[in-house]
């Protein structure tokens, strides 16, 4: 998922100098409206010492009243107001979940309509239980109204047995059509990614390389084939001019990956 900048909000970004020069302004414009001397308003002068506290209280108003705003947004919102944005959509956060990984799925949530019980319904579902890493799901596996989901922990680790059984009681709650639903253990499938960056000059690599492995982990999420052109388009994040040696799995290729395995990503990174 792309990454949405914060908007500039220059009205909002005043500085207590202009604000104060604006009120200065003003009374200059009143005194000549009636024919006075227009007052001193230069530092050290009584109007200075009486307006210049006001207008640093405005300028600390408009970032309070900037941030408030943002928080509107989901994209923007953090803590208890993403909190607020969970309880609107119907989808509460997990336990020690951090906002940026609850973010997503709520904006996961807003943007997919609720589904009436297929591969990518179950999936969904299974991921937004707590203690759940990640989901994937195989449709007739065992009969036409079969449905197998193979789960990891929040670890992203095979997932006990213990869990399996409390998410399967959970998604046979949230089941519309009568299908024969199993939980399972999910198999862990590595996907070993080593890449060459070049980086603009002054570009922190820890923070280059968490951002490559939040879009490589998004892109990964529920897919069975990789490819591996598309994963080199990731490597593109804010930094990064270009990049070289890139492998996937030791190699070139697509993979596959298994029905019943979800990926987990092992990124090393080099510049």
């Amino acid at each position: 998922m792309a990454t949405l900048e914060k908007p500039k909000m220059p009205i909002l970004r005043e500085t207590p100098d202009q604000i104060y020069q604006r009120m200065a302004n003003r009374m200059r414009l009143l005194a000549e409206q009636k024919g006075d001397t227009p007052p001193a308003t230069e530092e050290g002068e009584i109007f200075y010492d009486l307006l210049y506290p006001l207008a640093e209280e405005i300028s600390e108003q408009q970032q309070l009243l900037e941030y408030a705003f943002l928080q509107g947004f989901l994209p923007w919102a953090d803590m208890e107001f993403l909190d607020a944005h969970g309880v609107f959509l119907g989808l509460p956060r997990k336990r020690e979940e951090a906002d940026e990984d609850y973010r997503k799925r709520l904006i996961e949530r807003a943007r997919t309509e609720e589904g009436d019980g297929r591969r990518g319904d179950y999936e969904r579902w299974a991921r937004d239980i707590d203690g759940v890493g990640d989901a994937t799901a195989i449709e007739k596996a065992r009969h036409d109204l079969s449905i197998d989901v193979y789960i990891t922990d929040s670890q992203r680790q095979p997932a006990s047995v213990e869990l399996a059984q409390q998410v399967e009681l959970k998604l046979k709650e949230k089941r519309r059509a009568l299908h024969d639903l199993k939980v399972l253990p999910a198999k862990i499938f590595e996907i070993a990614i080593e890449v060459k960056l070049v980086l603009r000059e002054g570009v922190v690599i820890d923070r280059v390389k968490d951002a490559i492995r939040g879009q490589i982990n998004a892109y990964l999420q529920g897919r069975s084939r990789i490819v591996y052109q598309q994963m080199g388009s990731l490597f593109f994040v804010d930094g990064v001019l270009d990049f070289t040696s890139y492998t996937l799995n030791s190699g070139t290729a697509n993979i596959t990956i298994d029905g019943d395995a979800v990926a987990m990503l092992n990124l090393v990174v080099t510049t």
